[in-house]
C-alpha cells in the first residue's frame, strides 16, 4: 500500500541533495539567470519604489548551507543584480534552507531565527539588518497560489523532518 507521508519524507530529504547538485553541474549562467529573473520579479516594486537603494554599491550575500549555495546580490540602475559566486560581499546573511522558508512563509519571525542563533548575518549589519527587515515586511501574496501552497507544504515536511 503506499504510504503517503513516507513519500514525502522521501521527497523532502532529497531535495537539499538535489539542489546541491544543480548548485555544484548548472552553468552558473544559468543559475545568475534564474536567480536575477526570480528576484527581480518579486522585489519589482520595491526596486522602483526605491525601497532598494540601500544596496546601491553594497553586496548583500545569500548562503543557504544546506544547498551549499551562497550568491551575491546588489542594486544597478533600479535592477537586482546576482553575481554566483558572490564577487564582493558587505553584508552576509546565512541559514538553512528549512530556516529561510520559515521566514519567507511567515512560520517564523526573523528576530527569533536570529537570536536563535539560525539567521547569521554578518559584515554590514546595518545592510544585513535592512535586508532582514525589508523580507520581514512583504508577504507572500505577490506570488502565484500553487507557489505559496507548495512552499507552505515544503517547509512543514522539512520542519517535520527535523524533529
Amino acid at each position: 500500500m503506499f504510504d503517503i507521508k513516507r513519500a514525502n519524507q522521501k521527497v523532502v530529504s532529497v531535495i537539499p541533495l538535489i539542489m546541491r547538485r544543480v548548485n555544484h553541474y548548472a552553468p552558473k549562467a544559468v543559475q545568475v539567470r534564474v536567480l536575477s529573473l526570480a528576484l527581480n520579479q518579486f522585489f519589482q516594486q520595491e526596486c522602483r519604489s526605491g525601497e532598494l537603494d540601500f544596496l546601491l554599491n553594497k553586496s548583500v550575500v545569500i548562503e543557504v548551507t544546506d544547498y551549499q549555495l551562497a550568491f551575491g546580490i546588489s542594486l544597478v540602475d533600479k535592477r537586482l543584480q546576482v553575481s554566483l559566486p558572490a564577487q564582493k560581499q558587505d553584508s552576509l546573511i546565512k541559514a538553512s534552507s528549512v530556516d529561510f522558508l520559515q521566514m519567507i512563509t511567515n512560520q517564523v519571525d526573523p528576530d527569533t531565527l536570529f537570536f536563535r542563533r539560525k539567521l547569521v548575518i554578518l559584515g554590514d549589519t546595518e545592510l544585513g539588518l535592512e535586508c532582514k527587515n525589508l523580507l520581514d515586511s512583504i508577504g507572500l501574496e505577490r506570488l502565484p497560489k500553487p507557489i505559496i501552497e507548495g512552499l507552505h507544504w515544503l517547509t512543514a515536511h522539512q520542519v517535520a523532518e527535523q524533529l
